[in-house]
């Protein structure tokens, strides 16, 4: 009787021994994939920007005006908000990342000051683009965290009004379109494979650009024309997401 039973224990042991086996070969795990930065994006974002704008009057025509170069004009902070889209190129190695980057964003941001005692100077930027590129480091499982550099193209307009009680003086304004240098940093992070979000701060210094304007209503000498020397500094902060091919 003893030995049926054992024999009967070992039957049901190999029996269920060969089961397991059997259902660990047809339905094993399917391993996790692994992320990887390197494929090309593209994304929206939205931010805010805020700077200053200097403008200094270094010349003026005709001459014979009593006004000399070097005079200061305005200057202004200006704020506001920002949106638009990006598109870039992740390469990945080890937890290095390399890429490259372009954004274009509209603007609303704008300042105005009183200047020249008289007048009131408004600045405002319309649109924003970068080219950039990118190096950081994936310091957990799906945070990048990066620095990045590059050139920067800032589309504005600056006038010059006077209020009514100065009579009925028409408005004056010059449009630049300057080129300055970027520098800037982050952090982003892929919450599924192909989606990614991410925080940004960029500085910009577009140097000087030279603008003309009508001074005349200023001076009362028809067809006075000033150049003006503006300076311009803006800082970004954004949010935004990119989708990975």
């Amino acid at each position: 009787m003893k030995i049926k039973l054992a024999t009967a224990a070992i039957l049901f042991a190999s029996t269920a021994i060969a089961s397991a086996a059997d259902l660990a070969t047809k339905a094993p795990y399917a391993p996790l994939p692994v992320w990887n930065w390197t494929g090309f994006y593209i994304g929206g974002h939205v931010g805010a920007g805020w700077g200053t704008t200097e403008s200094t009057i270094a010349a003026v025509t005709p001459a014979a005006v009593a006004l000399v170069g070097g005079l200061p004009f305005g200057q202004n902070s200006r704020s506001g908000v920002l949106g638009g889209g990006q598109i870039g190129y992740n390469w990945q190695s080890g937890w290095a990342v390399f890429g490259v980057q372009g954004d274009i964003a509209g603007l609303d941001v704008k300042g105005t000051q009183p200047c020249l005692s008289l007048g009131i100077c408004t600045s405002k930027s319309d649109w924003l683009a970068t080219v950039s590129g990118r190096f950081g480091g994936v310091v957990a499982d799906r945070t990048l965290v990066y620095v990045k550099g590059g050139a920067a193209w800032l589309r504005s307009d600056h006038s010059l009004a006077f209020p009514p009680a100065f009579g009925p003086f028409p408005a004056t304004s010059g449009s630049t379109t300057a080129v300055g240098w970027l520098l800037g940093f982050g952090a982003e992070y892929a919450f599924t494979q192909n989606w990614s979000a991410f925080i940004e701060y960029n500085y910009m210094d577009f140097g000087k650009k030279s603008i003309s304007m009508d001074l005349s209503p200023l001076v009362a000498v028809a067809g006075t024309t000033a150049t003006i020397d503006v300076k311009e500094k803006l800082s970004v902060a954004k949010i935004g997401v990119n989708y990975k091919f």
